[in-house]
């Protein structure tokens, strides 16, 4: 059985009948869609219609003295034989709901090879979220589907602010939507809608890039069209954990149109919904609700009835503790290693940082030095104490009018020696028509 994602969440609310009355109505839709005739019975055989196979789920309600936990398991069995789970827990304590739902996948038969998943947020998981706007995570407010504008002075403090926040429990993906550079024009809310409940998403233009790279140094930013995801509360030697995808590498690896957009956002799905799936633990209630249940069916029992359960108990947790502690570090083991894989799949290069778009200071602009007679292009991501911070680009797609002689561009100039370490070039030109800070054209 493999892990595929884990969504958990929790609300305190004042209404706590009507609240679960209103999730028990969500869970009859969702059985409902998949083809449940009766989706109120304890279980139940049907033809999936979402689907393209058979499926099965089940129903369970229980209530003790601690609170009430409703349980529900969705198996549906896919044409090549794979069984695919949803298991759905719902936990009640006082005014304090919490919310469990764990996707997970089996192969339909015995072989060694990988498994091509495409997991998706599950439909029950997007009604709930999207319909009841209290829910958190760790004290942090669970991600909507909603992309972050990042593009005004305001949104661009809020989104280094949540950066920094020492108590994120989320990542962070950022897009610029540099219109020079990007790939694809509605990345940013697509990526938004498809990380509901696991990752915020946010979007920077060429001018409020310029203030990220101000904010968190060239090694921490985001530009030129690229994507960026930023890992929560993990940080090594000043840079941020994650993962960065260039422009130009998003076109070559992805292609272009709207089924390159498609892939790129699976493949930000499943890194996402795999690290969810190792590192998201269930709220404790839901333990405690089973815990008390398992404590009053065990009080009721008469003595020779309480003798057999005890011992048969403490056997069976022995046996799984120890199975329990061995899984969990070879699937760790797995799931780290997996990811990697899966990522170095998609994007063959290294993706730690932004190559030689990263830090101009430690990178240089290209492979090699520029020759006598080439041309190359920059495009400025950033200025300060009179130097321009230049970066690496390719051509645009504008006229060849716009280029004008720069004759006033002393601080493209000193940002262009920082750069490349030489100022023997034959002529600078400025694109009018790009945005941003526009993009120079160098004739050495």
């Amino acid at each position: 059985m493999q892990s595929l994602a884990t969504y958990c969440f929790e609300s305190v609310v004042s209404d706590v009948s009507g609240r679960l009355q209103a999730i028990d109505q969500i869970v009859d839709e969702w059985l409902t869609h998949k083809g449940a005739a009766d989706p109120r019975a304890a279980d139940g055989d049907f033809q999936s219609e979402s689907g393209d196979g058979t499926g099965q789920f089940s129903r369970k309600l229980l209530e003790t003295k601690e609170g009430s936990l409703r349980e529900i398991e969705l198996l549906e069995t896919a044409h090549t034989g794979a069984t695919f789970t949803t298991s759905v827990q719902v936990a009640s304590v006082g005014q304090n709901i919490a919310v469990c739902v764990s996707l997970s996948a089996a192969p339909g038969k015995a072989v060694v090879a990988p498994m091509n998943l495409n997991p998706r947020c599950p439909w029950i998981v997007r009604a709930l979220i999207t319909r009841f706007s209290e829910w958190k995570f760790g004290n942090q407010e669970l991600p909507v589907g909603l992309a972050f504008d990042a593009t005004t002075p305001n949104g661009i403090a809020s989104l280094c602010d949540a950066l920094r926040a020492p108590g994120r429990r989320f990542p962070i993906v950022v897009v610029s939507t540099d219109q020079d550079e990007a790939v694809w024009k509605d990345l940013p809310q697509r990526l938004a809608e498809h990380l509901i409940g696991l990752a915020d998403v946010a979007f920077v233009d060429a001018e409020s890039s310029w203030a990220l790279t101000d904010a968190l140094g060239p090694q921490n930013s985001c530009y030129l069209g690229a994507v960026r995801l930023y890992w929560p509360q993990a940080r090594r030697n000043g840079v941020f954990e994650g993962i960065v995808w260039r422009a130009q590498r998003l076109a070559a690896s992805f292609g272009t149109d709207a089924a390159g957009m498609n892939r790129f956002v699976a493949s930000v799905r499943r890194i996402v919904m795999s690290t969810a799936a190792l590192t998201v633990l269930p709220p404790a209630a839901i333990r405690e609700i089973q815990n008390a249940a398992t404590k009053e069916r065990f009080q009721a029992l008469n003595a020779a009835e309480r003798e057999r359960e005890l011992s048969s108990i403490v056997d069976e947790n022995a046996r799984l503790s120890s199975e329990l502690q061995e899984a969990r570090g070879e699937l760790a083991r797995l799931r780290w290693k997996l990811a990697a894989l899966e990522h170095q799949r998609d994007e063959p290069a290294e993706s730690d940082d932004l190559d030689a778009a990263t830090s101009p200071e430690d990178a240089p602009a290209g492979p090699t030095p520029p020759s006598s007679g080439e041309i190359r292009y920059y495009k400025k991501i950033g200025s300060g104490g009179g130097v321009d911070t230049l970066v690496p680009t390719g051509a645009c797609n504008h006229k060849a009018g716009n280029w004008k002689p720069a004759f006033k561009g002393d601080q493209a100039e000193k940002g262009l020696l920082k750069l490349e370490g030489r100022n023997d070039w034959r002529s600078i030109a400025h694109c009018s028509a790009c945005t941003g800070g526009g993009r120079w054209r160098v004739h050495w």
